[in-house]
């Protein structure tokens, strides 16, 4: 009725209502429980409304209900226990809710219910209380979650007539008498479950079966015979199962039998004969299966009521097509990927009735030496109710047919790819104005795409590809608003693309211009196309660089633009197409390096840039395209080091070859890289380069103070012995004070940087040495070289080679304290400092 909001609570007060419905209305909130006040209810009908959240316990409190139904709801939760102390409910319907858990064991008190819904639901089991119900004839629980064992109390209920487990998560197989304590059911369906074993063979015990569904499990052997005594059968669904053997010559027996279905299977042998002699029989689909022999040669003639026909994808033997004129009442027919021969039967234009014509990938052809030639096919686009004609993949060789009429305005797909089909495009074409897809693909077609073509308004496919069409591509295609796949590739079609296409953006999303011969630049409308997945321009003509708008294109899939005449640098905003899986820039004069950005397509599992002029290095950020399967950059001028990590560990030699400077692995066929970098080689000459320098500078300052210290010798005395015993004092303070600073000298070039003193502490430490031992300049001024040496050469070069000149200064520091040790010369200290300042100064 329409109506909106919450249920009043002053309905409590109608006292003598008998029945509530509510049914088909958009009423939302909580249910007043006020509402539970009307004890005299019979019937509650709250079906197809808003109502969500838990159901009130409350409904349990009407003593003399019948029936109560929320069925299309938002409710959710557990049904409370509450609701099956309704003593006299025959009719319970919760079905399409959001339902779950359990049923509650207390539904095994509804003594007198007859049916119960519980459809689209989540509940996971069926207590074994429900085989108590001894008045229960209904039960559907379809679509839910429920496992195995819920079936096994079912099985006993003898009242049942309809019981459907349809859509649930029950595995195992079936007990073979199963029809034992059902003998009064006559709907029994378990089908889209996970069901295995054997179909039961004792299936006759279930004398009034009607409907018989096991469809879309995981039966397996061959159908049981037992069927053919269920004399009141009216359907068979055993489709989508692992079924073998032959089908039962008894099924044909079935007096009553309209539907048939065995599709998915894999059944062999011969199609019963006595099927097409039941005169009751509507449906029979025996699709996908290993069906061999013929079939009747005159079917319609004992079957006048078939309306559904499907034998498609067996091993029919090869001959004509049957007669089906006396079929009238048949609306589709689906006979394809068998053998038929012969003329494409004139018979088939009698079924005025037919919608849809599926006889692709068979042998059949048109008879080129009557004048009839195409006769059929031109009757069959004038069925008034024909909306899909496959006919893709036979020898038919014929033209599409021009009207003799009008035609029909039912037509939406046409399928008559591969068929040997040449002349023109007939202008006519555009009068299937319901025309949703045509596909004529890999043809001989020849002359210009009509422009008749913009009549088919609601064309959302269009396959021309692989003719021998001519001329430009009309602008008549861009007003086709609703085109989302556009194939033009394989053909003549010369000119430019149409910059037109660009008002497609929201509708295609496949564009195919391969293989023709454009000329010209990409129109920039083209990349305002922004939802197009794929793109194919390869194999044209075109010219100029490539437009950095071609980063608009977000959603593009596959985009192949090879074999063209394209220059210039790669745009690097082809980082942004971040769905990538295939490019391909092959074959064309592309220059300069390959774009950093590439290391974004992480999608990307195809790339194609060989034969271009591209140039630089292989970007190591390329390690990141980890689903990169396929990978080639042959036939370029790329240099250096070929990348290791990532996917170019699967990559072959052929990925690279004809790059004169590229360096690599020896099993890329390329040579070895001497160095890794450019940089490096002559920094690691030159550290060994700068160590020697270091090495002649300190030797040659150990020298000097040796030297110095040697000429310095006041007298010789030819009896060492004495001399070392008259030692006097300033000889102990001249030692003590090379002493002290080789000391600091050694602690300025300890091993561990933790050890070395810092060089406050070093300025601190020398000026107490100066303050001490102030005494003789030669001394201070040999003391203040050796630590300028050190000073300069440490701060300039120690991060160079650091270890080699900490071994160098340890070793000259040793020297010096081992001779000055022996010596004892006699220097001026204050001299030393002020030349030695000199020297700094300089």
């Amino acid at each position: 009725m329409g109506l909106a909001g919450v249920i009043p609570p002053h309905l409590g007060n109608l006292s003598f209502l008998v029945a509530l419905g509510l049914t088909n209305n958009s009423f939302h909130g909580p249910l007043p429980q006020e509402l539970s006040r009307l004890r005299r209810l019979k019937a509650i009908h709250f079906e197809n409304n808003n109502f969500m959240g838990t159901i009130p316990s409350w409904f349990g409190s009407f003593p003399i209900l019948q029936i109560f139904t929320l069925y299309g709801n938002r409710f959710s939760g557990f049904i409370p226990a509450a609701i099956f102390n309704l003593s006299a409910l025959e009719i319970i319907d919760l079905s399409n809710n959001q339902l779950s858990g359990s049923i509650p064991r207390e539904i095994g008190n509804l003594t007198m219910v007859k049916g119960i819904y519980l459809d689209e639901n989540k509940f996971e089991e069926l207590p074994n209380e429900i085989g108590n119900l001894g008045q229960l004839e209904e039960l559907f629980v379809q679509d839910n979650a429920l496992k195995s064992s819920a079936l096994v109390p079912v099985l006993n209920i003898s009242s049942l007539t309809t019981f459907t487990l349809f859509g649930n998560n029950m595995s195992g197989s079936l007990p073979d008498n199963m029809c034992e304590h059902l003998s009064s059911v006559r709907q029994f369906s378990l089908a889209q479950n996970q069901l295995d074993g054997l179909i039961p063979s004792k299936l006759w015990q279930c004398k009034e079966l009607r409907q018989f569904s096991l469809g879309s499990n995981n039966f397996r052997g061959s159908i049981p015979k037992s069927l053919g005594n269920l004399t009141y059968l009216i359907e068979i669904f055993l489709n989508g199962n692992n079924l073998t053997g032959t089908i039962p010559d008894e099924i044909g027996d079935l007096p009553q039998l309209e539907n048939l279905q065995l599709t998915i299977n894999n059944l062999n042998g011969i199609i019963p004969s006595k099927l097409f002699n039941n005169s009751m029989i509507r449906h029979i689909w025996l699709s996908l299966n290993q069906l061999s022999g013929s079939l009747p040669a005159n079917i319609g003639l004992y079957a006048p009521n078939l309306e559904f026909l499907g034998v498609a994808k067996n091993n029919l033997a090869a001959g004509l097509l049957p007669n089906l004129s006396n079929a009238s009442k048949l609306r589709e027919l689906d006979m394809n990927t068998n053998s038929f021969t012969g003329v494409l039967p004139s018979t088939l234009c009698s079924l005025k009735n037919l919608k849809y014509l599926s006889l692709y990938s068979n042998n059949l052809t048109t008879d080129a030496s009557t004048p009839q030639a195409s006769s059929t096919l031109s009757c069959l686009f004038n069925l008034r109710n024909l909306t899909k004609l496959y006919l893709s993949h036979n020898p038919l060789n014929t033209t599409i047919p021009a009207s003799r009429g009008n035609l029909s305005m039912s037509l939406q797909r046409v399928d008559l790819s591969m068929s040997n089909i040449r002349g023109n495009i007939p202008v006519d074409i555009g009068n299937l104005s319901s025309l949703i897809a045509l596909d004529v693909d890999n043809n001989q077609l020849s002359g210009a795409i009509p422009t008749s073509i913009q009549g088919l308004q609601n064309l959302q496919a269009l396959y021309l590809n692989d003719n021998e069409l001519r001329g430009h591509i009309p602008y008549e295609i861009c007003q086709l608003n609703n085109l989302a796949e556009l194939r033009l590739g394989g053909n003549r079609l010369s000119s430019s693309i149409p910059s037109c296409l660009g008002t497609l953006a929201v509708a295609l999303r496949s564009l195919s211009l391969r293989s023709n011969l454009l000329t010209s630049k990409i129109p920039s409308s083209l990349w305002e196309v922004k939802y197009i997945l794929h793109l194919n321009l390869s194999s044209n003509s075109l010219v100029g660089p490539l437009s950095e708008d071609i980063g608009k294109l977000k959603n593009v899939v596959d985009m192949d633009l090879s074999n063209n005449h394209f220059s210039g640098n790669i745009p690097g905003s082809i980082g942004g197409l971040q769905n990538m899986i295939n490019f391909s820039l092959a074959k064309n004069y592309l220059e300069g390096p390959i774009p950093s950005s590439f290391k974004t397509l992480l999608s990307l599992e195809f790339l194609d840039l060989s034969k271009n002029n591209l140039s630089g290095v292989i970007p190591k950020s390329l390690e990141a395209l980890l689903y990169l399967k396929h990978l080639n950059l042959s036939f370029n001028k790329l240099q250096g080091e070929i990348p290791t990590g990532g996917p170019f560990g699967n990559f072959s030699a052929d990925s690279f070859v004809s790059n004169g400077a590229l360096c690599g692995a020896s099993r890329l066929h390329v040579p070895l890289c001497k160095n890794r970098t450019k940089v490096e080689p002559n920094w690691r000459k030159a550290k060994y380069i700068i160590s020697g320098v270091i090495s002649v500078i300190l030797l040659a300052a150990t020298a000097l103070i040796l030297i110095l210290c040697r000429k310095r010798n006041v007298e010789v005395v030819t009896e060492t012995a004495s001399l070392r015993q008259e030692e006097d004092g300033d000889f102990v303070s001249r030692r003590d004070c090379l002493s002290s600073v080789m000391r600091l000298a050694l602690a300025c070039s300890a091993t561990l940087p933790e050890e070395r003193i810092n060089m406050k502490d070093a300025a601190v430490t020398l000026n107490k040495i100066r303050t001490k031992y102030l005494k003789d300049w030669r001394t201070e001024f040999v003391v203040l070289v050796v630590l300028y040496i050190f000073k300069s050469i440490f701060i300039l070069l120690f991060s160079i080679c650091k270890d080699y000149i900490i071994f160098l200064m340890n070793l000259s520091c040793q020297i010096i304290h081992w001779h000055f040790s022996r010596s004892n010369v006699h220097f001026s200290l204050k001299h030393s400092i002020s030349g030695a300042n000199r020297i700094m100064l300089v």
